[in-house]
Parts: C-alpha cells; sequence; structure tokens
C-alpha cells in the first residue's frame, strides 16, 4: 500500500491507494453483539427485531431476549442503522496484501473508514480494506456513507501530495547506504521497538520518512532518512539537524574538532563510530574485455586521455571510454589513490551522475571502463590493481572482507555523545550486530560475518617475496609453511597506529565476533594463530618483535575478553613476520598505516 499524510486533526496517515466505493441496498439483519459500556451486557444472537429503541434478540439456549438500546452499543451485520455508534474497536486488512491497522473507529463518511489509534488516525476506502472486530459497522450503514452523486464518486481524485511530518530520528549522508541498506533493516528494527512500520513515505531531495506505531499503543515514531553525500551527513551531524550521519568514510579533521568543541565527544571513540559493513571501490570493464589487471600509472594515462585503445595495455583492438562519477565518495577514493587528489575530468571521460548510471554505462560499452562500489557491480568484470611497488590488490570478496583491497571503504554510522534518543543507541546497537549482517550484505556490502578462506596460505607465501632480499624472503616463507600449515585465514583484520598496540573501534568489535564465531560447536578444538605484520619504519629485527607484540596483544584482548569463557583454554599463538608480504606500498602514510596489522588464522 502506498501512503501519504493528510493535515486534518491530528497526525493522521491516508492510504493514498484506496478508492471510493457506493454500495446499493441494506443488508438483511442477521447475527448481533450487543455490549453496555461497562461490560455487564454482552449479548450475542440473531436480531428478530427493533421498534422503540428495543432490541429483540433470540440468544441460543436462552430463547428471546428484550433489551432497551439505552447505553448498548450494536456490533454485527444484523444492526439496524439507527442503533450503530462509532467508537468500537476494528481491524482494516488491505484485499491487495497483508497490512493492517487496528484501532477505534472514530469516524465513516463518503465511503471512508478512519480508525484511531495512538493519535494516528488512518483514513482507508471502503472497497479496498476488508473491516474485523466488534467495532465495524452493518453494510446499512456502509450505504449512508456514500455519496449522493455516484458519478462524482466514481471520478478517481487527485491524491493531494503527502506532508513531511517532524521526524523523531533524523538520518542523513551516504546515498547508498540510505537508499540500499536502510529500508532492509526498518522492518527488523521495528520488531525490536515493538512496533509495525508502513511503507516509506518518500519526497523530494531522496528524503524518506518511516512511520513507526507502537503495537501497545502510543504515538507514532518518525525516522526520516535523507541520502545524499557522507560529507553532508558529517556536517548536519555537527550542526545539530541530523542524529545519526551515515558515511562511506571517516571525518575530516575539522568536523572532529568542530564536535569535540562542542562537548559532543570524539568521532572516533567506539561509543561514537558503528562500523556496519565494508565496501571497496572496484575498477570494473566489459565483460568481453580480456584485461585482467591495471598498474595506477596505466590508469593514470588512461584518465588523462594518453592512453586510448585497449590494444595499448595488452587488451584488444577498441577505443576506451573512461567512466567517472561527478562526486561522492567513490570518486574521492578513486582519484586520491590515483592522483592524490581532486581532478577536472579529461575530455575523453564520462560523467556519470550515480552509482547505477556507471554500471549501466560499463555494461552497454565493450570499450568503457569504470569505477563501482560493490553494490553496483552488476553484470561488468572487476579488474585487479597493480600498485607501484608491485603488490597486486586482488579485487575478490575475501579481499575486501578482510580490507586488503586498495580502494576499501568502511560503511560506518556516527552518533555525537549527548542524544538523549534511546532508538538512536538502539537502532546503532542492532546494525553491528550479528542479526544485521543478512541486510548488509543483502544491500550489496560486505558483512563483517566472519568466513574462511582455505587459499590464503599460498598467496602469503607468495606475496613474503615482495620488497625483501633472497635469504629474508626463503627464511620468512619457511616460517609461514611451518608456522601456518594446514590453517585458513579468517576474514577479519587487526590494525594499528605507528608503534602502538591500541585497537580502533571496529578491532574492539570484531573480537565480540571473534569471540562468538570460534565459540560455535564445530570450532571446538580447534587452534587460533595471530600473525602480526608491521611496516618498514625501523629496523627488520625491531619490527619483528614489534610485529609479535601486536599480535600477542589481540590474543590477550580475546583471552581475557568478558565472554570468552571456554575460549580461554583454546590452543593460541601469535607469530610476527615483521614487515613481509606487504598488502600495500610503504612510500606513503597510508600505504604503512595498511601494513600495521594482525591476522586471524585457524586450524
Amino acid at each position: 500500500m502506498s501512503i501519504g499524510i493528510t493535515p486534518r486533526g491530528p497526525r493522521r496517515i491516508a492510504l493514498l491507494s484506496f478508492t471510493a466505493l457506493v454500495f446499493v441496498g441494506s443488508a438483511v439483519a442477521e447475527q448481533v453483539s450487543l455490549r453496555s459500556g461497562d461490560g455487564e451486557i454482552a449479548v450475542d444472537g440473531e436480531l428478530i427485531s427493533f421498534e422503540d429503541d428495543t432490541y429483540i434478540v433470540r440468544v441460543p439456549n436462552l430463547g428471546d431476549l428484550r433489551l432497551g438500546a439505552g447505553g448498548l452499543t450494536c456490533y454485527g451485520p444484523g444492526c439496524p442503522e439507527t442503533a450503530f455508534e462509532l467508537g468500537g474497536q476494528v481491524t482494516l486488512t488491505a484485499k491487495t496484501g497483508g497490512e493492517t491497522f487496528s484501532g477505534r473507529l472514530v469516524d465513516i463518511a463518503d465511503g471512508m473508514f478512519s480508525v484511531e489509534s495512538g493519535g494516528v488516525i488512518l483514513s482507508a476506502a471502503v472497497d479496498t480494506v476488508t473491516c474485523s472486530g466488534p467495532g465495524c459497522p452493518p453494510p446499512a450503514v456502509l450505504a449512508s456513507s456514500t455519496v449522493e452523486d455516484t458519478v462524482e464518486a466514481e471520478e478517481v481524485a487527485e491524491a493531494p501530495p503527502p506532508v513531511r511530518l517532524p521526524a523523531d530520528l533524523v538520518m542523513v549522508g551516504s546515498d547508498n547506504v540510505g537508499e540500499d541498506l536502510m529500508p532492509l533493516v526498518m522492518e527488523p528494527f521495528a520488531e525490536i521497538l515493538n512496533a509495525t512500520v508502513l511503507e516509506p513515505i518518500e519526497f523530494p531531495d531522496a528524503i524518506a520518512q518511516y512511520i513507526f506505531t507502537p503495537n501497545d499503543g502510543g504515538d507514532p515514531f518518525v525516522i526520516e532518512v535523507e541520502s545524499n553525500d557522507s560529507e553532508i551527513g558529517f556536517d548536519r551531524l555537527v550542526e545539530g539537524t541530523a542524529d545519526i550521519a551515515m558515511a562511506s568514510g571517516p571525518p575530516d579533521q575539522y568536523q572532529v574538532a568542530a564536535l569535540k568543541a562542542q562537548g559532543r565527544g570524539d568521532l572516533f571513540d567506539p561509543s561514537q563510530e558503528y562500523i556496519i559493513g565494508v565496501d571497496s571501490v572496484l575498477m570494473t570493464v566489459h565483460t568481453s574485455n580480456p584485461i585482467e589487471s591495471l598498474s595506477r600509472q596505466q590508469l593514470i594515462s588512461i584518465y588523462t586521455d594518453r592512453t586510448t585503445n585497449w590494444a595499448e595495455v595488452g587488451g584488444p583492438n577498441l577505443s576506451i571510454m573512461p567512466g567517472a562519477r561527478d562526486g561522492g565518495s567513490a570518486r574521492r577514493n578513486f582519484e586520491n589513490w590515483a592522483f592524490g587528489g581532486k581532478r577536472d575530468l579529461s575530455p575523453r571521460t564520462t560523467e556519470l551522475d550515480r552509482g547505477r548510471d556507471m554500471r549501466a554505462f560499463v555494461e552497454e560499452n565493450p570499450g568503457a571502463i569504470g569505477y563501482s562500489i560493490s553494490d553496483n557491480v552488476g553484470d561488468t568484470r572487476t579488474i585487479d590493481l597493480i600498485l607501484d611497488c608491485g603488490v597486486v590488490t586482488e579485487a575478490t570478496p575475501f579481499k575486501s572482507k578482510a580490507e586488503e583491497y586498495l580502494l576499501g571503504r568502511r560503511i560506518r554510522l556516527y552518533i555525537d555523545n549527548q542524544n538523549p534518543k534511546p532508538e538512536v543507541q538502539q537502532l546503532v546497537d542492532y546494525m553491528i550486530s550479528p542479526a544485521a549482517d543478512q541486510y548488509v550484505a543483502e544491500s550489496g556490502y560486505f558483512s563483517l560475518g566472519i568466513v574462511e578462506d582455505d587459499r590464503a596460505l599460498a598467496r602469503l607465501i607468495n606475496a613474503a617475496r615482495i620488497g625483501q632480499p633472497g635469504p629474508v624472503v626463503r627464511d620468512v616463507q619457511d616460517q609461514i609453511s611451518a608456522q601456518l600449515s594446514g590453517a585458513n585465514r579468517l576474514s577479519m583484520t587487526f590494525r594499528f597506529p605507528t608503534d602502538e598496540f591500541r585497537l580502533d573501534s571496529k578491532g574492539r568489535r570484531d573480537l565480540d565476533r571473534l569471540v562468538e564465531f570460534m565459540g560455535r560447536p564445530e570450532n571446538a578444538g580447534r587452534e587460533l594463530i595471530f600473525v602480526g605484520f608491521a611496516d618498514t619504519v625501523g629496523q627488520f629485527a625491531y619490527n619483528t618483535q614489534l610485529s609479535r607484540n601486536r599480535a600477542e596483544q589481540v590474543l590477550n584482548e580475546l583471552r581475557w575478553h568478558p565472554d570468552a569463557g571456554t575460549l580461554r583454554d583454546m590452543r593460541m599463538s601469535a607469530v610476527g613476520l615483521s614487515e613481509a608480504a606487504p598488502m600495500s606500498c610503504n612510500d606513503n602514510p597510508y600505504g604503512r598505516s595498511r601494513n600495521r596489522r594482525v591476522e586471524v588464522w585457524v586450524r
């Protein structure tokens, strides 16, 4: 059912898909239920007659009872029209689906029911719903409620535009989070609130409102989702006009400082930053294009029109058609990596508004190349990226989940520490729970649910060759083979600042997930191995000890986790591989930050 808002009296929800109906004739008196307001009288039977304000009702085993109409309300199909009174409880069920609304019948006029519940009045055309409950009017009342001019009644009036309600909780930011993920979680979140939620009411500027009606009565609760850009989400959070910022990247230093200056906390604190999934900005080509990988320098050449044919990079003799977003975080991620910052598009580059436009562009043009986030890849083919130092970052789901793909992103929700609304905390807590993983995956992101990779060992041994002299490579490869033989890698990576052992907010919550994963019956008796890595700042020997210390830090954090229980007796070990097997180049701060990590292996 589509819905809109009409400003009549209290907060009123009108089902705009409902149209008017004209009933003809009157119903034959049948079964009735007579109820007194104080509950003392409750009679069910067949109405024999109604004269002089007196009911005669035939009741099984009791015979005919004579009851004065005063103080009684008649319910059921046999009630005379004059005896029907508003105010009874009804349930309206849409004939086209299963949506229901229960409450007190407050009006029936012009072929429309009006039902009130918790301050919300729902209006529905008689012919589009089924009425059940003691408060439903008899057909005679329905007939008298229709409009007199049948021709006018058959004309479908244009629905009034929806009216935007004052929102109780406002979410602003990333369009992909707002449009692809949040609609999927509203219904399960309604269960947490013990409420029902209707389909969203959509407004211009990519704004949608979700109205939650408490199952036990009370005022409705309105969540508004405004889908635009991560930067706008942070700005609105700082302004105080958003309760939750939706983002595909971290805030900048000015946004962090502005919130902190207001005494509203630190956006990087685990109590304010909630990582709900991961994503990657993937380079994509047409499915017929055999190219498997491109280097950063090759991509720069393509996007500056110096390379214009795929044959120049080992592909078919076909003109290259570069595509780029007109803005947004995906473009920022790509340009920051490839060019070191924002740049103007070249003349040959096609500018595309949204992610779905980029997907269609690459799907439809054999010579096209573009970049899309994971949920917009569609029927295109992703390619690997070769970094300047020779590291190959693979475009695989596991690499994205483990945050090893170069253009990976964390999908985040942010709040301030002064928000008094309990629903804000309830929502972000739900979004980081395993219960939300299926919706994160359904939306096209990679959830934080743990999976195993049984091919990771061979890749790690191969990666140990990068950037190291021959003798060191052989020693490291021997160490990897000896200590990780038969082990699978888990899809989580713990990261650290330079010379520190402090876990970030995602790392702390990943520990919770690891405790749950290893506590499953099928993992009983297995062994955990924590493998630490470092960047190239400092001597190899120092970094070996540093990487082992980080691995031991995560091991101890898990062993003394409050929910570890019997996991404390599980076999666990820590390994330090220093600066071997880099995930990224060590010639810049971002690359070094990706190499300072602890991987989790299990056998």
